[in-house]
């Protein structure tokens, strides 16, 4: 008993989407029903017709009334109308070819209206309950036989004679697209849910069914969605591994060297203590430089800024840049030459995080660019329709990349196989780079020169071309 109630509790939470959207329609157009068969039955005129029993009735009373009228006036019309008609519920009215009563008795507006609405043959019925009917005697003269019943007897005659059977045919239909819709609608949700608790449990290769991707509507878009977010995450956590496994790498070497180091410090001499310190600082200092620089990576993957945002001069950013780049190139007979073409302002940016960006990029062409050669650093503005985007530009004159590691230098640890200048190198330099350039939106993009050498391409949209008119106009 208690797994049954169990059972119906977790089904009622399961579906209570299901049933609210189902409540929902079903009561709405119910209610919609309803107002329409209120207005058309009681509140506005409607032609009454076979197989009613009004139809049937009226001409035969209206035949009947005229018959006594004529023959013998207003008394004898007075008498058929009490014995055949009149009670509490119901009154019957003879009008002329005027529409007057032919007792002289007051009719009301809506009465009157009804009469001289109802055509010759036509039975009419408005919402104060009078039903007219228009017929035209032997001799030639027109009337109006007027009938005013309750209102519970004419819906109890509408009830009866038509409305049972078009709101049962009508209740069936409705209680049928309303679960229709409602289940067309929850199903998805349901499915999507079930995904969802499956990649909670740890469950990756989860993904929202294809039917539900061809809907083309916005369950569809929240599948998509749901599936790409999924994607991402079980990227990230095998890349996380594969960072994890290739720190461990990186690690271990100066770590080993470190150990042996100290092994030996306490077995030589002093004489020889100088040069093993020497050694030890410096992979401490190999170390010390990679935990900083996996960290910057991983807050920039993270989409974490390091510093607050601010406005950022760029042509100031690569000047600087560039002096530094070509500070450090003197030495090994290379040289940095910075181009500007435009002057470009960033809005809103980290300028750690670009600078980093820069240097890495910079810094990696400089490594690699052929003695005596130069690595030209540019800087213009790309103008769009709607988006200006900044353009920096980095050439060496190295050896270039192979064409299938051309977007896999970006990626952390990842080293070009016939690279032999990579000594100093741990591959997270252009890593940093791309999460630094993805956090302002931007993208980075590496390709083989015709004349040699490694171009690098990073492109920052910049404010709107409608928000830079307004700021030149102020």
């Amino acid at each position: 008993m208690n797994k049954l109630l169990r059972r119906l509790r977790a089904a009622r939470s399961a579906y209570r989407l299901f049933f609210k959207i189902f409540l929902w329609f079903w009561l709405t157009i119910w209610g919609v029903v309803l107002f329409v068969v209120i207005s058309n039955h009681f509140t506005g005129m409607h032609e009454v017709k076979q197989p009613n029993m009004y139809a049937t009735v009226m001409p035969i009373l209206a035949a009947q009334a005229v018959h006594a009228y004529e023959a013998g006036g207003q008394e004898e019309f007075a008498r058929f109308s009490h014995e055949h008609v009149d009670d509490k519920e119901r009154t019957l009215y003879l009008l002329d070819g005027f529409n007057q009563d032919v007792l002289h008795r007051p009719i009301s507006d809506n009465g009157i209206r009804t009469a001289r609405a109802v055509k010759s043959g036509q039975l009419l019925m408005l919402r104060e309950s009078i039903a007219a009917y228009r017929f035209t005697s032997s001799s030639g003269r027109p009337y109006v036989l007027l009938l005013r019943m309750s209102n519970f007897n004419e819906v109890r005659s509408v009830l009866l004679s038509r409305g049972v059977p078009v709101l049962l045919s009508l209740l069936v239909i409705v209680t049928c697209l309303c679960l229709w819709l409602a289940y067309h609608i929850a199903s998805p949700i349901h499915a999507i849910q079930s995904a969802a608790r499956r990649v909670t449990g740890g469950d990756l290769s989860a993904r929202a069914s294809l039917e539900i991707l061809k809907r083309h509507d916005e369950l569809a878009e929240l599948a998509t969605d749901f599936n790409l977010m999924v994607q991402k995450i079980e990227s990230l956590l095998r890349s996380h591994k594969s960072l994890l496994a290739a720190v461990s790498h990186e690690i271990r070497s100066p770590l080993t060297r470190l150990t042996l180091s100290i092994a030996l410090l306490r077995k030589e001499r002093h004489s020889t203590a100088e040069d093993l310190l020497v050694r030890m600082d410096k992979d401490i200092s190999i170390l010390d430089n990679l935990m900083g620089q996996l960290l910057t990576l991983s807050r920039f993957e993270a989409g974490i800024s390091g510093t607050r945002r601010e406005e950022v001069n760029l042509r100031q950013l690569v000047e600087e840049v560039g002096a530094n780049g070509a500070f450090e190139a003197v030495n090994d007979d290379k040289s940095v030459e910075v181009k500007i073409k435009d002057e470009a302002i960033l809005p809103a940016g980290d300028s750690y995080a670009l600078r980093s960006a820069c240097e890495n990029v910079v810094r990696n062409a400089v490594r690699f660019t052929q003695p005596g050669t130069t690595v030209e650093f540019e800087l213009s503005v790309e103008h769009g329709s709607f988006l200006n985007f900044a353009i920096i530009s980095v050439n060496d004159h190295g050896p270039g990349v192979p064409e299938t590691m051309l977007d896999a230098i970006f990626k952390p640890f990842v080293r070009v196989e016939n690279d032999t200048m990579v000594a100093n190198n741990n591959g997270l330099g252009l890593a940093i780079a791309a999460g630094a350039i993805h956090l302002h939106s931007g993208s980075i993009v590496a390709s083989n020169r015709r004349g040699g050498g490694l171009e690098v391409v990073i492109r920052l949209p910049l404010q709107s071309v409608t928000e830079e008119g307004s700021a030149l106009a102020r």
